[in-house]
């Protein structure tokens, strides 16, 4: 079961009187979690939540809205200020309980004369309410943090003070849920209240007129820059609401976004990196005093332990969020910008911006920053599918095709390297030193006094066609076996099974695709299509998976004496029989030998729609 977060109705700290507080940090999920648990136990009259009477309607249309995210803006000249309709913020989640539960909900905070630039706090992770609880956690915050208000922060305090003390005449059970900085002034108002003691007088002026707010659509791209948490937190929190999740964990949520994220990664990633990666995220959180990573620290890790492919894979994982619609007469879609600089917020409104100030305070900011290399987006949903839809003839990536063949050429190199240290000979020194001293020898032999040379012989024979097997075990998870001849005398022809083109698109007709295995023919041969006959070898016994037909086909097309296997597992015995039948030699390297970055490398390749694509290719593939 779910932990809850302690919430005590009856705490000195947390209660006056018929009204009980939830002070929290704005747009951090826990809080809402701690809104609905005082719900539960308070059963209040009334919820009062610190917003302007002036925004109740809009604020009522767009909670009603969730789990569509909108924004609430009302403009002043050529700014505005804004509230995000955050399903994770603890006031939009008691708005939305009082929706729900139909009873009444009030906005008691006064409507502000002019933006003011947000104040901005580094605040404790609130992670650790699951464990002290709300009191302790608001009690720790309030010893340890001092809030710089200015006027304008006196002002809406008092405000809120007497509309509470007036609310609190009228009903049993007030839940209030407000921000940290305010609950404890806005106490001492109340009890100068209760005592008819004189209060500072603040000048009124909620007659003046504004522009009525209005509600927008947050364009999908822009969730992240307006949701307190991660989209796919946000998802997960309303999955937990709606009784779809039994269990609501920011660790294990951030652990699901690295496992779905390798899953569609799916190159190998070794357990050490994994753990490096992990160790790596630990130390970020710790320089900030954090338990929880935010968005910099989850792509640091990622890129700086894996890479940047891996992670695009956790940018995707962090930002999903299927709660969304493209187009609506009724709400305009607004993109927004941050600048990394002051974090403030500009929002684009088809040709125009507007400068954007959230309504109260910005609890968590931060400046770091990590570079992760994106592609350019669609121009409109489904383009890259369109214009893959349209294709005409397949073909390959040529600066891939380039790197293919150098890394062949590498490949042949490190098995010369084996086969002439495979047959060297180590004997002591007597007239020549041959090809050289073999140090390893000498030093292990340091107690006779005496000098080891090396005699390398010259192998007979060339090192011609590769084979390179990813996976020989998940031969179903590769739809896609073909022959793909060269185009260029340098070019190798390519014998390869791997996943199916149009499955994951990168730009528009632009398919990213995987290796399970391929054998690399050099010099070309032209060969005859022997996926057709794989059945009835693999029938006979002969080749078990497609591992074994690469290989088969390599043998029988080879004009070499020596051939080339890379793969997980070494080559069967009747295929090394079949090779000694036709005087090749399989030399065999194990691919745990190459470092995981070399299988990426190798692994992954780029099918192009046609021709014409081979002249933007290079902006998306990256």
């Amino acid at each position: 079961m779910n932990k809850t977060i302690a919430v005590d109705i009856n705490s000195n700290i947390l209660r006056y009187k018929n009204i009980l507080a939830i002070p929290s940090i704005h747009s951090r999920v826990y809080f809402s979690m701690a809104v609905r648990e005082a719900f539960d136990k308070f059963k209040p009259d009334i919820i009062a939540v610190e917003h302007p009477a002036n925004f109740t309607d809009s604020l009522r249309e767009a909670v009603s809205r969730l789990p569509i995210i909108s924004l609430i803006i009302r403009e002043i000249n050529n700014e505005a200020v804004y509230i995000p309709i955050d399903p994770c913020d603890s006031i939009i989640e008691a708005v939305r309980l009082a929706i729900d539960e139909e009873i009444p909900f009030f906005p008691i905070d006064k409507d502000i004369t002019s933006i003011n630039s947000n104040s901005h706090y580094l605040m404790p992770d609130d992670y650790i309410m699951k464990n002290i609880g709300l009191e302790k956690f608001y009690t720790e915050v309030k010893s340890k943090y001092i809030f710089h208000k200015d006027y304008t922060d006196e002002e809406r305090e008092i405000y809120m003070a007497r509309n509470l003390h007036e609310l609190s005449k009228k009903y049993n059970k007030i839940l209030l849920v407000i921000g940290m900085s305010h609950w404890e002034n806005m106490v001492s108002i109340l009890k100068k209240l209760d005592e008819n003691k004189e209060i500072k007088e603040y000048i009124n002026n909620n007659d003046e007129e504004y522009a009525d707010p209005k509600i927008y659509n947050v364009h999908k791209e822009s969730l992240n820059k307006m949701l307190g948490e991660f989209p796919f937190t946000t998802y997960m929190y309303e999955l937990y609401r709606n009784g779809e999740l039994e269990n609501f964990d920011k660790v294990h949520i951030i652990e699901t976004i690295f496992k779905e994220a390798k899953l569609r990664y799916k190159l190998p990633i070794s357990m050490l990196q994994q753990k490096n990666m992990m160790k790596y995220l630990r130390n970020l959180c710790l320089i900030d005093n954090y338990i929880i990573p935010d968005y910099i620290d989850m792509l640091t890790a990622a890129k700086c332990m894996i890479n940047n492919d891996y992670a695009l894979e956790v940018m995707e994982g962090m930002e999903y969020y299927p709660h969304y619609i493209e187009e609506d007469e009724n709400y305009p879609i607004i993109k927004l910008n941050r600048d990394p600089s002051t974090n403030g917020m500009e929002g684009l409104l088809k040709d125009k911006k507007i400068k954007l100030h959230q309504y109260d305070n910005v609890w968590r900011t931060s400046f770091k920053k990590v570079h992760v290399t994106t592609r350019p987006s669609e121009k409109y949903e489904g383009e890259w599918e369109d214009v893959w839809n349209k294709r005409t003839n397949l073909l390959s990536h040529i600066p891939e095709d380039i790197l293919m063949e150098k890394h062949m050429n590498i490949l042949r190199d490190k098995i010369r390297n084996m086969l002439t240290e495979d047959k060297a000979k180590i004997e002591p020194f007597t007239v020549s030193i041959k090809d050289g001293i073999d140090m390893r020898e000498t030093i292990r032999n340091y107690y006779k006094n005496e000098i080891y040379v090396k005699e390398i012989p010259k192998i007979k024979g060339n090192i011609g066609h590769m084979v390179v097997i990813f996976d020989d075990a998940h031969d179903e998870e590769y739809d896609w076996n073909i022959v793909w001849y060269s185009e260029a005398h340098d070019d190798s022809d390519l014998i390869l099974y791997s996943t199916e083109p149009g499955n994951t698109l990168v730009g528009p007709g632009i398919s990213k695709c995987y290796f399970g295995g391929y054998a690399s023919l050099m010099p070309p041969q032209a060969p005859h299509d022997v996926w057709r006959i794989y059945p009835q070898l693999k029938k006979e016994g002969t080749v078990r998976n497609y591992a074994d037909l690469l290989l088969y086909t390599a043998i029988i097309y080879s004009v070499d004496k020596y051939l080339g296997y890379v793969a997980p597992t070494p080559p069967s015995s009747i295929l090394r029989e079949f090779a000694k039948q036709n005087s090749v030699e399989i030399v065999y390297v194990p691919i745990t030998t190459f470092s995981s970055e070399t299988l990426r490398k190798l692994r992954h390749f780029h099918v192009l729609g046609n021709k014409r694509l081979r002249k933007i290719a290079d902006d998306y593939i990256i």
